[in-house]
């Protein structure tokens, strides 16, 4: 279950104890509450902005605490940004009410015992708008995390390049949105170094404030570089470098996909807790290798790792990089070695980069390794907008007759791929 941030406006005793048994296991976070210890009604105009600004997934209401009609309200929910589902809790399945929740467009009327039908419509909620279509405003935005095999295989300036080109590509569109690009490396935290960034703020900090976080707390925690480029880096200081509990990183990735439409997460090197945690949250994990044993063998673990948590093959892209740069070179053995097929080949041109960083600025597009980096960020974007993704098969990488046909053997009898390997 995908996490998801509420409102809780409930004022009746058996219903606001029903409601947090029930949630207590879930990956529900209340952003917004007012409850058994505040009377009154609720202005409806302050509850709609504080909504607003936590930019809610779920409204759990008891309609009796709204000073303003719930066909109003709901309303006027649909008219803000994340557009959240209304879920109307009261103590008793009265008639009137329930015909008057159906009028107003709320998507559910539960009432005690709520454990069950609570729990099941916060299930289906997330799982609806996890898979939002992207064509809607209240469409979650997608998270593309970039793995190193070990540190030196290039995941940080690969995930850089990917989310500069993929900025200006979905900045210069006609909704001119923002992309992230997530510090979540709490070992060597390259990405403020690389892009010179001056801000004192971290991912650190984000987390120490999810429970007020807000649109505006958040354009305060990361930096804007060109191109609509927005950063947040990893913590600098040495005590700081804890990587934060499961729960508060799902919270934090929650809160990054109802922002933005893309977001790039840089993992840093080798598997961590923060990658193994957010996974929940990717669309897409990249992993990136070199053709070193040792590395491929590194590869290997982390592919095993990310398994085993549950993550589907193919929502795993395998990177090989630093390829030879010229000559047909089959990598059928890395292949081999690792059970699956390179998606993704990045050649070695260690000179243009090193040229580009000494002076300061991104790797040019022009250049081989340049025009590669752009192919990738182009499909990210394709999955981003949903098009239809335009993918090829890495040049240079083994082809029908290296490891697709390994498999295939494998597939078979022994007698029949003995037969097949003479053939």
């Amino acid at each position: 279950m995908m996490p998801l941030t509420a409102a809780f406006v409930v004022a009746n005793r058996t219903v606001w104890e029903q409601t947090h048994a029930c949630i207590q296991n879930l990956p529900v976070r209340i952003a917004v509450e007012h409850g058994l210890d505040q009377s009154g009604m609720v202005e409806g105009d302050a509850l709609l902005d504080r909504i607003e600004r936590h930019r809610v997934d779920v409204v759990l209401a008891e309609t009796s605490r709204i000073a303003m009609p719930l066909e109003e309200f709901v309303r006027r929910l649909r008219n803000t940004a994340s557009q959240p589902a209304v879920f109307v809790l009261n103590p008793e399945a009265s008639p009137e009410l329930i015909l008057e929740a159906l009028r107003a467009g709320a998507n559910e009327y539960l009432y005690p015992p709520l454990n069950e039908t609570l729990r099941e419509a916060l299930q289906k909620l997330s799982s609806h708008r996890s898979k939002g279509a992207t064509d809607t405003s209240n469409a979650l935005g997608k998270l593309f995390g970039f793995l190193s095999a070990r540190g030196g295989c290039g995941a940080t300036t690969v995930a850089v390049h990917t989310a500069q080109y993929l900025a200006h590509q979905l900045g210069a569109g006609p909704r001119g949105e923002s992309t992230l690009l997530a510090d979540f490396d709490f070992e060597a935290g390259l990405l403020r170094f690389l892009l010179k960034s001056k801000t004192t703020y971290s991912v650190q900090d984000a987390v120490a404030n999810l429970r007020r976080m807000d649109a505006s707390l958040w354009k305060a925690l990361v930096s804007t570089h060109a191109d609509k480029l927005d950063l947040i880096t990893a913590p600098d200081e040495i005590a700081a470098k804890k990587a934060p509990e499961r729960e508060e990183t799902l919270h934090l990735m929650r809160f990054v996909r109802s922002t933005y439409p893309a977001a790039v997460i840089d993992f840093g090197r080798a598997i961590s807790r923060a990658a193994l945690d957010g996974l929940p949250e990717m669309d897409l994990l990249y992993l990136i290798t070199t053709p070193d044993h040792q590395s491929v063998e590194r590869a290997r673990r982390a592919l095993r790792s990310v398994e085993d948590r549950g993550f589907e093959p193919n929502r795993i892209k395998l990177v090989l990089n630093r390829a030879a740069a010229s000559g047909k070179v089959s990598y059928a053995g890395v292949e081999r070695a690792l059970g699956r097929p390179i998606d993704i080949l990045l050649r070695d041109d260690r000179l243009a980069l090193y040229d580009a960083y000494s002076e300061g600025r991104f790797l040019s597009p022009g250049s081989a390794l340049g025009k590669e980096l752009h192919r990738m960020a182009e499909s990210i974007r394709q999955r981003t907008l949903g098009e239809i993704v335009t993918e090829t098969s890495p040049a240079g990488a083994a082809t029908a007759g290296g490891v697709r046909r390994w498999f295939s053997l494998m597939s078979r009898t022994p007698k029949a791929a003995e037969q097949g390997a003479q053939a």
